[in-house]
C-alpha cells in the first residue's frame, strides 16, 4: 500500500513534501527536483519555511531564481506542503480589463467631482492619487514583463524602514479608522535590497489589510529568524475569501474583472513580484482568526562596498508615497489640492 502511494506521489507534477515535528519525513520526485536539499531527517530549507503556527496557508518562495506557488496544511501528524512553479504572465487580460475599466471610472469622477463646490478639492485629490497609482502600478508591470525592474542591492536597516514608514502612515491611516502599530528590533535588522521597492511592499501591504478590516488594528513585526529577516503582518479582520488568494498567488485560471470596489487586482501581484526579485517568499497563514501575512527575506549576502543607511520614506514622482499606496482606503479629506502643487 504504501509503495503505490509512493509511485502515485512521484507521477505527480506538483511537489510533495510531508513533514512530521518540523523535519522531512517524506519528499516525491518533483519536490527533490527542485529541492535536492529535501531529504528524510532534514529540516525545511529557509526559502521554504513554516514560521507559524495556523493550520492553513498559502504562499510564494523563490529558489535559484525561479518562483513557485505552494500550500499547506498542519494537522497533529504533521504537515504537508504542495507547490508548484508559480505562473511566469505578470499582467493578464483580466488584470489590464480591470485596470482600464477603473481609468474610465476615475476619469468620470474627476468631471463630476469638478463641478462640486464644497468637496472639490480634497475629492479631486484622491481621485488624482488614486488614478496615479494605478498607472504606476501599470508601469511597474509593463517594465516588469520586459525584465525592466532590477532591484537595487543596497545594504539597509530593514528595522529602520519599517518603522519610518509605519510613522508616516499611522496618522494617515487613523483617518480611515484602522489603527496601525510596529513591532521591531532594538539593534536593528540589516539586509541586501532596495528600499523603494520594499517600502512600496510594506505601503501596498498595508493598504489591502486596511481594506480588509476598514476599523480593526493592524500590526506590523519584524524579525530575525537565522539567516532570514520575517516582516509579520496581522489584523483582525476577516478571513480572505479564494478570489483574494488566487490574486495573491496569481494561480487563477481564470481571468475575471475586478468588480467594482475591488480595485484594478494588481497591487497583490506587484507584492508577490517584489518579494520574488529579493529572493524572498510570501505566506499568508489562515485558520479560525483572521489572516496573517509573512514575508521572509534573505539576510546576505551583504556586498562589502555597499553603504549602510537607515532609509527615509521619500516622495515618489513628486507625490507623497504613503497617500500614493494609500489612496484607496483613504478618505477625501486626506488628500488637499495643496499636495499637488
Amino acid at each position: 500500500m504504501l509503495d503505490a502511494l509512493h509511485t502515485l506521489l512521484d507521477a505527480l507534477p506538483e511537489g510533495v513534501v510531508q513533514l512530521r515535528d518540523g523535519l522531512v519525513l517524506e519528499a516525491n520526485d518533483a519536490a527533490r527536483r527542485c529541492l535536492p536539499q529535501l531529504e528524510p531527517g532534514a529540516p525545511l530549507p529557509d526559502c521554504l519555511a513554516l514560521p507559524g503556527r495556523s493550520p492553513a496557508g498559502t504562499g510564494t518562495f523563490t529558489q535559484n531564481a525561479v518562483s513557485y506557488s505552494f500550500s499547506f496544511t498542519r494537522s497533529e501528524e504533521g504537515a504537508v506542503i504542495v507547490f508548484r512553479p508559480a505562473p511566469q504572465a505578470v499582467l493578464t487580460a483580466g488584470q489590464l480589463d480591470g485596470a482600464l475599466r477603473q481609468l474610465r471610472q476615475l476619469l468620470g469622477e474627476f468631471l463630476a467631482e469638478l463641478g462640486q463646490e464644497n468637496q472639490t478639492a480634497p475629492a479631486f485629490g484622491k481621485s488624482y492619487y488614486r488614478a496615479f497609482r494605478l498607472m504606476n502600478n501599470l508601469d511597474y508591470l509593463r517594465q516588469a514583463a520586459d525584465g525592466g525592474v532590477t532591484p537595487a542591492r543596497t545594504a539597509l536597516d530593514l528595522d529602520a524602514l519599517c518603522r519610518e514608514t509605519v510613522d508616516r502612515a499611522r496618522e494617515r491611516l487613523s483617518m480611515a479608522g484602522p489603527a496601525l502599530d510596529y513591532e521591531g528590533l532594538a539593534g536593528g535588522l540589516l539586509i541586501p535590497g532596495d528600499p523603494e521597492l520594499l517600502r512600496r511592499l510594506l505601503l501596498g501591504l498595508i493598504a489591502n489589510a486596511a481594506r480588509a478590516c476598514p476599523e480593526g488594528r493592524l500590526t506590523l513585526s519584524a524579525r530575525r529568524a537565522g539567516s532570514r529577516a520575517l516582516l509579520t503582518l496581522s489584523d483582525n479582520g476577516p478571513l480572505p475569501d479564494q478570489r483574494q488568494l488566487d490574486a495573491l498567488l496569481s494561480r487563477s485560471d481564470r481571468e475575471d474583472i475586478p468588480l467594482p470596489g475591488q480595485g484594478a487586482g494588481l497591487g497583490l501581484t506587484i507584492a508577490r513580484d517584489i518579494v520574488a526579485l529579493h529572493n524572498g517568499s510570501l505566506l499568508v497563514e489562515w485558520g479560525q482568526s483572521s489572516p496573517i501575512v509573512v514575508v521572509s527575506l534573505p539576510t546576505g549576502p551583504m556586498d562589502g562596498r555597499t553603504s549602510v543607511r537607515s532609509p527615509r520614506v521619500q516622495a515618489d514622482g513628486g507625490l507623497d508615497p504613503v497617500l500614493v499606496e494609500l489612496a484607496d482606503v483613504l478618505p477625501a479629506e486626506a488628500f488637499p489640492l495643496d499636495e499637488l502643487r
